[in-house]
């Protein structure tokens, strides 16, 4: 989390392909849910290019990489409203376990934790405050020498002869080598955790994010909707600040050592279905980042 704004690269990934389905059991009127759900995706590095997209390297012949994940998780819930709650809590444990399909991958599992607290402000708002954490922890370690990695992502970092490209070629296998030693659990940036930072910016061994919200509701309605592939009822328009801090490190022990911070402001409509039309602006040191989405944030998969 050293990084400043300039400092990444981008990863051209092709023969994308990905798959899942989820199972959820609900008891007591949505009070507690269990979840099991599994994942599987493949792809293969294409490129390296630097932060101006210009290509420092094409990859020659990489494996294909795959994964599977599986999810078994629980859900309490004693808020006042399952879609749009205004006071309550919310408690989501789960355990995420991705088993190696390749001797040299690493296999390791994440546990996490996420709570969401709702205090109502008033007869139509509420002051909303959440904590994550994630964590992973590894059974064995995958591959961690560097010509191994290499040769596995098609990539000869050696051949490049500017030192500043191939310092971005060379960090593309660190970061490989450090997922293979330590895992990687949630990431930070995007749509949900920090949003003033693109998605994924941060990723790390263990993850550690505090945020808050005030959501104000301007209305409260009963408005039916037929806007083309859409149709609706609209309960509810709602204006939202909030502030969000953060933190990733392979090491726990240097987790919260550096926090990144963004802060905003969103607008949002509230159907009876239980879908939210979110839209949000977020800053932090890094820039501006718009979000236009369904669902509210912090909400697990």
């Amino acid at each position: 989390m050293k990084s400043e704004k300039d400092d990444f690269t981008l990863l051209d990934i092709g023969d994308i392909n990905f798959y899942g389905a989820r199972l959820t059991s609900t008891f007591f009127n949505r009070r507690l849910e269990i979840y099991g759900s599994g994942y599987a995706s493949s792809s293969r590095l294409e490129r390296i290019r630097d932060n101006s997209g210009k290509t420092i390297l094409e990859a020659e012949n990489p494996e294909s990489g795959s994964s599977q994940t599986y999810v078994l998780g629980t859900r309490l819930d004693i808020t006042d409203d399952y879609s749009d709650p205004r006071k309550g809590l919310r408690l989501d444990i789960s355990g995420w376990w991705s088993p190696p399909r390749r001797v040299k991958a690493p296999d390791y599992y994440i546990m996490e934790y996420n709570a969401t607290g709702y205090i109502p402000i008033g007869e139509r708002s509420t002051w909303v405050f959440n904590y994550f954490r994630s964590a992973a922890s590894v059974i064995r370690r995958g591959e961690t020498e560097r010509t191994m990695i290499e040769e596995e992502q098609g990539l000869d970092c050696g051949s490049i002869e500017d030192p500043k490209q191939k310092r971005f070629c060379q960090q593309v296998i660190d970061n490989t080598i450090a997922a293979n030693t330590y895992g990687t659990a949630s990431t930070l940036g995007g749509r949900s955790r920090l949003r003033s930072y693109p998605q994924d910016r941060y990723s790390g061994a263990h993850t550690l994010f505090y945020g808050t919200e005030l959501r104000w509701n301007l209305t409260e309605e009963f408005t039916p909707f037929n806007i083309y592939i859409m149709k609706d009822i609209r309960t509810a328009l709602q204006v939202a600040l909030f502030y969000e801090i953060g933190s990733v490190a392979d090491e726990q022990s240097e987790l919260g050592n550096i926090m990144k911070s963004s802060y905003g402001a969103g607008f949002r409509m509230v159907t009876a279905s239980g879908i939210i039309f979110r839209a949000d602006v977020a800053t932090g040191n890094e820039g501006t980042e718009t979000t236009i989405i369904i669902g509210y944030p912090w909400e697990p998969l």
